[in-house]
């Protein structure tokens, strides 16, 4: 076929085409090493990862394109329908490969694929794919074309035998790899019976978009300068030739196990490092290598920022491209500490373990405030154990729960979180987290708490152990939301010489006990304070209501009534028999402590006290919103009036005196009820600039009013409040028919 356009699709069929059209992966490119095995102790390889992916689409979506992404090249000056391919070279090799397999199987059905008939015929045999890295590689895919794929009778297990299999091939990397990948192909394939319609699956809905990366004379310089002015930053497709073409001098060296030395060049290590984030994607349909590698890359910019300023402005940037100035020595050195980080578990220490984000391009500023120290720690530390890696991760994940870790705005003085929490691992006397004691700018109080009470009490391995999975599981709890020092003051404190550790374990199980079950009935537990007595519960706001607490609510309540909660937690038992033997009637909570339905209501846990006894629950925080008002036992509905004809039924409070009222929808009406010594009177006042219908007096009189004292007052006191609370739904009744 013609060119390649920029910007448009192109199935297999379309790219392996045309009578002298040519796919050359050009020396700049690495090995094809996707035949390779994982590691030393799997068997597995992309290749195996690259089929099952395409046998789901294929079974999923059999009649429909699948775009396979980019690749990227650019046509050679002289020979102008040579493509020289700068990236997707992995994934068009492995295909190359498949279609090669499935070809022996489909009596040449997909030989066009493979190689021209011109090239066949009448030419050097040249396939459409072909190896510029080395000789070897080229001759190799050439003879693997004509020898096997177009030769159903050759056994793959053969093919070293044959005379045109070379001595040197058995040292070229690409081929040993591409014979790894025909191994897997082959058993993957081998018994399937659908392998035409695989085949023509694969050549005609498999598609790639093509960009155009200009001619040969500038290709190099083509791709540095779209990779620095406006493409996307992207780790698998843009980069690599940068960083390449920035670091010519780096090695790496590598002593075997025999003693021998193998060196890894960039272009080595950058491969390695795509494997390792290949094997770590997310399974899904879209991951790649690509979408990790971009998190752990943002890593190494921000922490290669070597300002605070600097981290201020690339912390939290997306579009940015990455400054080919970092050289691979110091991008090999952050990967080997993101890797071991990654790779750690932590749920010893009941902390999530690290995952690249799945709807960005990079970690959150909350994510790289534990992330970014624990890997400068690691370089820093690099035979720092599994253990101290972890508890300095911990460290910094746990603070991020409870301190603000975001940058400042641009209107403030400059401050980067994640920037200061690396100064203090640069200034960490040892690789003990515990060591972060003896930096003096460390001075977060809560985790000094804690890492002073390890120091103290941690005296050997199995007690630090215990006492750390503690906090851990403690920090867990939503009532704490990781800060837990009143549990660790508790128990460092106590008047009664016992053995610290001891009360750490008796504090966390009680309070796990009443307030972190996941069946525990919170609400319960608010009866039961209230029952108890608990000065300071309710809790004070900065508003109007108190609270019965909730979430890190009863945190603060430790904090500020720590004594009585001691009380508390040591003396209660069973909560239900606690509340069943409460007998305070004359107690204004008494209806809230016997009648769970009464929290129940109060979904956001708010509370009003009232002058003279009187309780307001709300149901929310609003104060508009509904509420049930409390008094000497009586409960006093919002709605308990007709809404349609009053305006709902409310309590008025100056701090000394309580007045329960209702105004009249229907005419210049507010109906109080005053609270007394020995009971209730019920007044009715009339607006005396009504702007609305006037009451009749006669119907005043008719209700029971008398007027006395300039006031029309219910002719008796009602002393009970049941009473008083039929008798003021009755007169309302009666008022408005």
């Amino acid at each position: 076929m013609s060119r390649l356009i920029s910007g448009n699709t192109y199935s297999l069929k379309e790219i392996f085409s045309g009578e002298n059209d040519k796919i050359i992966i050009p020396d700049l490119q690495r090995d094809y090493c996707w035949g390779n095995p994982y590691s030393k102790d799997s068997e597995d390889s992309l290749v195996d990862s690259f089929l099952d992916s395409i046998f789901r689409v294929y079974s999923q979506e059999p009649n429909n394109d699948i775009t396979m992404g980019l690749i990227y090249g650019y046509y050679d000056e002289l020979k102008s329908y040579h493509l020289q391919l700068c990236d997707g070279q992995q994934r068009l090799t492995t295909l190359f490969l498949i279609m090669g397999v499935i070809n022996r199987y489909a009596d040449n059905k997909y030989r066009e694929l493979l190689i021209s008939n011109f090239e066949l015929h009448e030419d050097d045999k040249e396939p459409h794919l072909l190896y510029g890295i080395r000789e070897s590689s080229l001759y190799f895919l050439s003879d693997l074309t004509i020898h096997f794929f177009l030769d159903s009778n050759l056994s793959i297990n053969d093919i070293k035998a044959q005379y045109w299999f070379l001595n040197s091939y058995n040292q070229d990397p690409t081929i040993l790899s591409m014979l790894r990948a025909l191994g897997t192909i082959a058993i993957r394939l081998d018994g399937r019976e659908d392998l035409e319609v695989l085949g023509d699956f694969l050549q005609t809905h498999l598609k790639f978009l093509f960009y155009d990366m200009e001619n040969r004379q500038n290709g190099e310089e083509t791709f540095v300068v779209i990779n620095t002015t406006g493409e996307p930053l992207s780790a698998n497709q843009n980069l690599k030739p940068l960083i390449i073409l920035s670091s010519p001098d780096y090695i790496r060296k590598i002593e075997n196990k025999d003693g021998s030395i193998t060196k890894h060049d960039t272009a080595q290590d950058w491969e390695e490092m795509e494997t390792w984030f290949w094997q770590h994607r997310h399974l899904n349909d879209y991951d790649t290598s690509t979408e990790g590698m971009l998190a752990f890359l943002h890593c190494v910019r921000v922490l290669e920022s070597p300002t605070e300023a600097e981290w201020h402005h690339t912390i939290d940037i997306s579009d940015d491209k990455f400054p080919i100035t970092i050289k691979m020595y110091d991008i090999w050195e952050w990967f080997c500490a993101y890797k071991r980080i990654y790779e750690l578990d932590y749920g010893w220490l009941s902390t999530p373990n690290i995952i690249y984000p799945d709807r960005q391009l990079h970690y959150t500023q909350k994510d790289l405030y534990s992330i970014l120290p624990t890997m400068l720690y690691c370089r820093n530390n690099k035979d720092a154990t599994d253990e101290e890696i972890q508890r300095v991760y911990h460290l910094f994940y746990n603070m991020g729960r409870y301190r603000p870790v975001t940058r400042s705005s641009q209107n403030e003085a400059i401050r980067v979180p994640a920037y200061r929490a690396c100064q203090w691992i640069k200034a960490l006397p040892s690789k003990d987290v515990l060591s972060f004691l003896a930096v003096v700018d460390f001075n977060i109080d809560e985790e000094r708490k804690k890492l002073s009470f390890l120091y103290d009490y941690g005296y050997d391995d199995t007690k630090r152990h215990h006492i750390e999975e503690l906090f851990a599981k403690a920090e867990n709890f939503k009532i704490y939301d990781g800060q837990i020092s009143t549990m660790v003051t508790w128990s460092s404190n106590s008047d009664d010489k016992s053995d610290p550790v001891d009360n750490l374990d008796y504090y966390y199980g009680r309070i796990k006990e009443l307030w972190d079950k996941p069946d525990v009935n919170l609400n319960k537990l608010r009866r039961a304070l209230l029952a108890f007595g608990v000065n300071g519960y309710p809790m004070s706001t900065d508003t109007a209501n108190m609270t019965l607490c909730s979430e890190t609510e009863w945190r603060k309540l430790f904090e500020n009534q720590g004594e009585q909660i001691i009380s508390f937690i040591k003396k209660i038992g069973n909560l239900d028999d606690y509340i069943a033997n409460y007998k305070e009637e004359s107690s204004p909570y008494y209806p809230l402590i016997k009648d769970e339905s009464n929290l129940n209501f109060s979904r956001d846990h708010q509370i009003r006290i009232h002058a003279q006894g009187v309780i307001e629950l709300m149901e929310k925080i609003r104060a508009r919103a509904s509420f049930r008002l409390f008094h000497r036992g009586q409960m006093f509905e919002k709605d308990m009036v007709n809404m349609n004809k009053w305006n709902g039924f409310w309590v008025w409070s100056d701090g000394v005196v309580s007045v329960f009222y209702s105004s009249c929808c229907k005419c210049n009406l507010t109906l109080d009820m005053r609270i007394l010594e020995n009971g209730y009177q019920i007044v009715a006042r009339i607006d005396k600039n009504p702007a609305k219908p006037s009451i009749k007096i006669d119907t005043l009189k008719d209700c029971g009013f008398v007027y006395e004292n300039e006031e029309w007052i219910y002719r008796e006191i009602i002393q009970k409040p049941m009473d008083a609370k039929k008798i003021y739904i009755k007169i309302t009744e009666n008022i408005i028919e």
